[in-house]
């Protein structure tokens, strides 16, 4: 995959998909940023998608994506093998029984911990519904530079866990408590973005789908597996002094966990 600009979108970064496990049901793969899950009029221009990369890559008769991630973020997507595997496991999405973990860093510093709860629209309605999203701060850090008025610029490591699934959840839920994501183009912070992206050659939304725990549909045991980060992440997270944390998240050894 070779990198393109698309319209008004950051470069597809140079990392490829992957597949990080997979049996006859389910298999979990890696998107990196600015990959479509799959074609969609409203990019229809776009080169790539992974679900077109799927039927390239593999021999499988079968692969149909469960859950959808944004163009921008990076991270798990769950793909049913069959017909059957689908229906079972699009049904604890629906019923909000999957455990969804994700990784943003943010401007200024959140609170240790809360929920946040605000109506949103979905992407085919403009009523906004019920929409809640745990959050926890990790890490903290401030850096000697003004990138607005303020002397210095302070930044947060947040996980997150949507426990609704309405479109572009964590990045408005975020907005809402005015710590939009770093590199967010449609509900961000303009300066900040441009910052990263000149003083630390970042881009990319820094939002990632890092943890998925599903009821497998054959064996009906709680399945959790684990998405590293995305290689951009190592320096950004360095320079905000929290190289731990893309040790934790960001090999290969912590792909998967449990069964």
């Amino acid at each position: 995959m070779t990198t393109n600009t698309i319209g008004p979108e950051a470069p597809v970064p140079h990392e490829f998909p992957r597949i990080l496990r997979s049996d006859e049901q389910l298999a979990w793969m890696w998107k990196p940023n600015h990959l479509l899950v799959h074609r969609t009029d409203m990019a229809r221009y776009d080169l790539h998608n992974l679900k077109d990369w799927i039927v390239e890559s593999t021999g499988w008769s079968y692969a149909q994506p469960i859950n959808r991630l944004d163009r921008p973020t990076s991270g798990l997507v769950l793909v049913a093998r069959d017909v059957e595997a689908l229906k079972l496991v699009s049904e604890q999405f629906a019923h909000h029984t999957v455990s969804k973990t994700y990784l943003a860093v943010v401007r200024g510093w959140m609170d240790d911990e809360g929920i946040i709860e605000k109506p949103l629209p979905t992407s085919h309605n403009t009523t906004p519904k019920e929409a809640s999203t745990t959050f926890r701060t990790l890490a903290r850090a401030e850096l000697p530079f003004a990138i607005t008025r303020y002397e210095t610029s302070r930044f947060s490591l947040v996980e997150c866990h949507p426990n609704t699934g309405r479109f572009h959840q964590i990045r408005l839920h975020l907005k809402h408590l005015k710590h939009p994501i770093i590199g967010d183009t449609a509900h961000g912070d303009k300066p900040h973005n441009r910052w990263f992206a000149q003083n630390l050659s970042q881009p990319f939304l820094l939002l990632h789908s890092g943890e998925l725990t599903v009821q497998h549909p054959l064996t009906g045991e709680s399945t959790t597996v684990q998405a590293p980060l995305p290689h951009h992440w190592k320096d950004t997270l360095d320079q905000l002094g929290w190289s731990d944390w893309f040790s934790r998240f960001g090999s290969e050894d912590s792909a998967q966990s449990g069964s």
